[in-house]
């Protein structure tokens, strides 16, 4: 019988993946505005997902994020139903659920890492353009009509420009839009390079080379601190973990734990102490990492 629902929902599943497919591939050649937000989408949660999947560097629409995301749980509560029941189906469909998620979260500052790599490179590039000849706002133009992690910003600066505003002025909204190391001190430096002129590609080789030293630094802290931050997760989450598996394969086995007064306390206090482990120890970890 289980054997049977795994291959009828799954074949209405694979059925429904390919035409969505098919759709999302019709969809992107035609949407005008690949960022905004499908409809029957509620708003608050257009503008969370959205900003989620920018920080994380996820360039996928926020109706076809969610779409998949209900489609893996399904997937996975009807895998979960089919091999092991459904305490297995709701656990794997309850992982994948907030999974999915967590991994999201987790990727907050990949954006940033994309584009703080990347401001040392266009300065060299607006460098180069300028010992050729150009000027800022043609470097700023080329940089826009990329591929590059900055290109979306310059292109906002470029549009900026073409409105009417001036070149400090566009610069100056990029860096209080973009809050990431070296973005402030670029649109400063470019700003003033285009005010002042003078010998400004040797100044902006010699602030690409800064930040660049800056970034190896912040790396090499991120790299030894990353074995505190496993070990952290390692130790804060296996008794969460152990719980959760063991609801899933007895549950007679938390009785005593979720059944009495006394077992509820330590439930209680157990949880108050994970919650409280976990931001001590990225406490530390994010202190060990700025330091």
């Amino acid at each position: 019988m289980r054997a049977l629902i795994v291959g009828v929902v799954g074949v209405f599943v694979a059925g429904r993946c390919a035409s969505a497919a098919r759709r999302y591939a019709v969809t992107d050649r035609l949407r005008p505005d690949r960022a905004r937000p499908g409809r029957g989408i509620p708003p608050w949660l257009g503008v969370r997902v959205e900003g989620a999947l920018e920080a994380a560097a996820i360039d996928v629409p926020v109706q076809r994020a969610l779409s998949t995301w209900l489609w893996s749980v399904t997937v996975a509560a009807v895998v979960g139903l089919g091999f092991g029941g459904p305490q297995i189906a709701l656990g794997l469909a309850v992982a994948v659920a907030a999974g999915a998620p967590i991994v999201v979260l987790s990727l907050h500052e990949r954006r940033a890492r994309q584009i703080a790599v990347a401001v040392p490179e266009t300065l060299e590039r607006v460098a180069s353009e300028l010992r050729s000849g150009g000027t800022i706002a043609t470097a700023v133009g080329a940089v826009a009509a990329g591929d590059g992690p900055l290109a979306s910003d310059m292109a906002r600066v470029d549009t900026r420009m073409r409105l009417g505003a001036s070149l400090s002025e566009a610069l100056g909204a990029w860096s209080r839009e973009r809050r990431v190391v070296g973005v402030d001190a670029s649109a400063g430096a470019l700003a003033l390079c285009a005010s002042v002129g003078g010998r400004s590609a040797d100044a902006l080789d010699g602030l690409a080379t800064s930040l660049r030293d800056r970034l190896a630094v912040a790396a090499e802290a991120r790299a030894l601190s990353s074995q505190a931050q496993m070990s952290a997760i390692v130790v804060g989450g296996a008794p969460v973990a152990y719980i959760a598996w063991s609801a899933l394969v007895d549950p007679g086995a938390l009785h005593v734990l979720t059944g009495t007064l006394f077992g509820r306390i330590c439930l209680l206090l157990g949880l108050g102490l994970e919650v409280l482990g976990a931001w001590w120890m990225r406490s530390i970890v994010r202190s060990g990492s700025r330091s």
